[in-house]
């Protein structure tokens, strides 16, 4: 069994491809189940975000048919050129990676273990997680951990929201008077709230499919709340919009966008669309007075200001290097460990067959002496025919100190 991993990335893909892969939580179970079924897959996590997609897999063979399957979900062609494939150490460097923060649009971010310890948590349940699997992952968690500790990788990182809203004050000389709409409810959009009060706006509206959890989002944030059906009306009457959702169609058209601003007294119009797949449909682009960002928008922005100590990645590198080498080792004491029960069982296979028929010999009144040859000469046949011919293959395989120490084994005491 190998560990493999299959995605896409900020890094391997754009928005418009990313966004046809992603998986929401109600698609995840059925999808992670999809997976287990696919022939020799021992266990599997799945892993979306806005920025990744990632299908991490315990696996006999190669990623071509995981490749196959996920072809089959996607609405695009031939994206096959935009993934990237890990096996083994690969694979494992990779997840240690995007645990700690190295592999992020934004290098040293926190939600991405919140992410990846979802995502464990999901497979969990749905019973689809392999021995080898878990612990790489609940080992991923500590290196995380380990990174962050030891290294200034995490330190003031730039937030996309920050970005947001370094974006928004290009546009507007004084942004305190402005009206915003915060588009979901879940933590980003809670978050932008903050970031738009810690700017000392005043006037946000909350907009949200989910009524209840909405009420209740507006109501801890302090701010207002409103019902989906109104969303163009506000956005006629506001000048900044950020979308956070996890629609899988676009919320913003551009002609819902047209009308609102036919009918707006307040132009311009900044939108952030963090949504992924994309809340606010491209064209929008397109329009006068309207500035639309997505969230690669945002990442090229924070790629070009921010620099962070180099010093600080190579530490992390270091620590990841380090705690490879020692699941490694535990990869391959776990792999002896089934090599030996195996062969355990293999043994007592032949054993049980032989002693079975030695007794029906005992019983039927055949001499002892002969039951025992024949049990002794029986046993050597069995046990040393299939070995030997194993041996033959193995051996011009192995290294001249493999093959020492496996002659040891059979070294007489």
């Amino acid at each position: 069994m190998t560990i493999n991993v299959l995605g896409i990335n900020h890094k391997s893909a754009p928005l418009e491809v990313r966004e046809k892969l992603a998986f929401n939580k109600k698609s995840l179970p059925s999808a992670l189940n999809d997976i287990k079924k696919i022939d020799g897959v021992n266990g599997v996590i799945l892993l979306s975000t806005c920025n990744r997609t990632e299908i991490y897999t315990e696996n006999d063979f190669d990623n071509n048919k995981i490749l196959d399957w996920l072809n089959k979900q996607s609405t695009v062609d031939s994206f096959e050129s935009f993934t990237y494939n890990h096996y083994q150490e690969d694979a494992i460097q990779h997840l240690f990676n995007v645990t700690s923060g190295i592999d992020s649009m934004i290098i040293g971010e926190n939600e991405i273990l919140g992410q990846v310890k979802h995502a464990f948590k999901i497979a969990d349940q749905q019973k689809v997680v392999s021995s080898p699997l878990k612990r790489l992952f609940e080992y991923s968690f500590s290196v995380a951990k380990d990174v962050r500790t030891n290294t200034d990788i995490g330190s003031n990182p730039v937030s996309f929201m920050f970005t947001s809203i370094t974006l928004i004050k290009k546009i507007f000389d004084n942004i305190q008077d402005k009206k915003a709409v915060i588009l979901g409810s879940g933590h980003m959009s809670q978050l932008a709230v903050k970031y738009l009060q810690s700017q000392k706006i005043k006037d946000i509206t909350l907009v949200s499919h989910n009524t209840e959890k909405g009420r209740r989002v507006a109501d801890e944030n302090e701010c207002s709340f409103a019902k989906i059906q109104h969303l163009g009306s506000l956005i006629s009457s506001s000048n900044i919009v950020i979308s956070s959702t996890s629609s899988t169609t676009p919320i913003i058209g551009k002609g819902l966008i047209e009308s609102c601003i036919k009918n707006s007294s307040s132009l311009p119009i900044v939108i952030v669309d963090l949504g992924v797949p994309r809340d606010a449909e491209p064209e929008i682009y397109e329009l006068e007075n309207v500035y639309l960002y997505t969230i690669d928008d945002l990442g090229k922005v924070i790629k070009n200001n921010y620099k962070i100590r180099k010093d600080a990645v190579i530490e992390a590198e270091k620590i990841i290097g380090y705690k490879i080498s020692e699941f490694k080792k535990w990869l391959l004491q776990n792999n002896s460990s089934d090599l030996i029960k195996d062969y355990r069982g293999y043994i007592d296979n032949i054993t049980d067959g032989v002693t079975i028929k030695a007794k029906k010999m005992i019983q039927s009144g055949q001499d002892t002496n002969e039951v025992i040859n024949y049990l002794a000469e029986s046993l050597k046949n069995k046990l040393t025919h299939e070995t030997t011919t194993k041996i033959k293959e193995i051996i011009p395989l192995l290294d001249e100190s493999s093959v020492i120490k496996a002659k040891n084994i059979f070294k007489k005491k």
